[in-house]
């Protein structure tokens, strides 16, 4: 304010028409000190916000959701890509199978692939409708993007001569989809496209680091006890521990799931299912507690 003060009374002393040389200075001086104290306030305000932005932004790194959260951090610099093939549909081969009737058809277990694993994309039969001369003996591949323009080769093969009422076949895995969301899936025979839809991916099972579950919450009825199934390579024969728990972290309900199967996986070691009923009694997010370990926050509907 006394800065202020000084300069007008600096201008109501100026002449008229012309200013003198001190006079001037005078002004410029009353200026310099009226505006500094504003340049160091712009200063400190940006560095301020500046030092909590990077304060969230380690917070966020050492929290347990740190990958979520550097996925779609990067996913929002990334500009978005129309996909304009149309949705799939399911359909009847004898068995339910998903794609474009009359062209292609994938038959799967669920209607929905699950992100970042393997079990569901594994020994998928390949259904192709067309001329028979120009698929047998083909070679064939199917390729996947989404919105981020991410792509991969989920699979590549050879077609084989038809096993029901399709025209060619092929028994074939799919890599695993590294992100859920949709994704659009081009299929190519000898290099030319065949065919194009889209498929939702549903996002990874919730998992601890020894306890995964193979049943997707996404896909459970809310309201109704289901039976849901958790793998693992710890050996309880006395069963694990299982609790729901709602977004403020209350325990929901509490289990204890029995162990009903085992099998040796690639690597030569036991894997151990265990199962038992629960109750997801509303939409939301939810957390699981198995045997002490947490998931990471999940929903139970899309």
């Amino acid at each position: 304010m006394k800065g202020m003060k000084t300069l007008q009374e600096n201008l109501r002393s100026l002449p008229k028409y012309t200013l003198s040389e001190e006079q001037k200075q005078r002004v410029s001086m009353a200026l310099q000190k009226e505006m500094n104290p504003k340049k160091r306030i712009k200063f400190v305000k940006p560095f301020v916000v500046f030092t909590l932005m990077c304060a969230t932004v380690f917070t966020l790194v050492l929290s347990s959701d740190s990958d979520r959260w550097f996925n779609e951090l990067r996913q929002s610099f990334q500009p978005q890509i129309e996909l304009t093939a149309p949705e799939a549909t399911v359909f009847k081969n004898h068995y339910d199978v998903i794609g474009v009737e009359g062209k292609f058809g994938i038959l799967v277990s669920n209607e929905q692939f699950v992100a970042e694993d393997a079990r569901r994309g594994s020994k998928l039969m390949l259904y192709f409708w067309g001329d028979p001369s120009q698929l047998i003996d083909k070679n064939f591949r199917v390729e996947a993007r989404n919105g981020y323009n991410e792509n991969l080769v989920l699979s590549e093969g050879v077609l084989s001569t038809p096993l029901i009422n399709e025209d060619a076949h092929s028994l074939a895995s799919f890599l695993p989809f590294p992100a859920d969301g949709k994704w659009q899936l081009s299929i190519f025979v000898e290099d030319r496209l065949f065919e194009e839809f889209t498929v939702g991916v549903l996002p990874s099972f919730p998992k601890t680091e020894d306890y995964s579950l193979i049943s997707h919450p996404m896909e459970l009825a809310v309201g109704e006890e289901t039976e849901i199934t958790i793998e693992s390579s710890v050996d309880s024969e006395k069963g694990i521990e299982v609790k729901l728990l709602n977004e403020q972290g209350s325990i929901v309900s509490e289990h204890i799931f029995n162990q009903d199967g085992s099998f040796i996986e690639g690597s030569g070691g036991y894997i151990y299912h265990y199962s038992g009923n629960m109750i997801f009694p509303e939409n939301g997010t939810w957390t699981l507690l198995i045997e002490g370990e947490k998931t990471k926050p999940f929903k139970n509907r899309p």
